[in-house]
């Protein structure tokens, strides 16, 4: 499905399966009023992705370092990713990720199944 661009620098793995959810945010003066009738305060469409990496071509230092750079406690990565047919460039932060423990050996873990949730910084689309 293509190659990982995280924050300028391209990662030699496959990103294996790429979901994207959009969320229609309010600001604080939405509300529902007596009637029942919604009033919103609409911010703008949210273009949120997670994302399922094959990490098979990478040794085990470039993975560490890979979920190092993904799980850093820092506020955005700016990112390139696929929207209608062409792509979005934006910044995102992370949520969570996840992976599991493919092998273990004598030299050490191969980890696998990586996925990462990455939740847009601020809206594509506004009203």
């Amino acid at each position: 499905m293509g190659k990982l661009i995280l924050d300028g620098k391209t990662y030699d793995v496959d990103v294996r399966n790429i979901k994207r959810k959009f969320q229609i945010l309010d600001g604080s003066e939405a509300t529902r009023v007596l009637s029942g009738s919604m009033i919103r305060d609409i911010i703008g469409t949210y273009y949120n992705y997670t994302m399922e990496i094959e990490t098979e071509k990478l040794g085990r230092a470039a993975y560490d370092s890979l979920y190092e750079t993904l799980s850093a406690p820092v506020n955005s990565h700016h990112m390139v990713v696929p929207y209608g047919q062409t792509t979005l460039d934006a910044d995102f932060y992370v949520t969570s990720g996840e992976d599991a423990v493919f092998r273990e050996d004598s030299s050490g873990r191969t980890w696998s199944g990586l996925s990462i949730d990455f939740i847009a910084m601020e809206p594509a689309r506004r009203p």
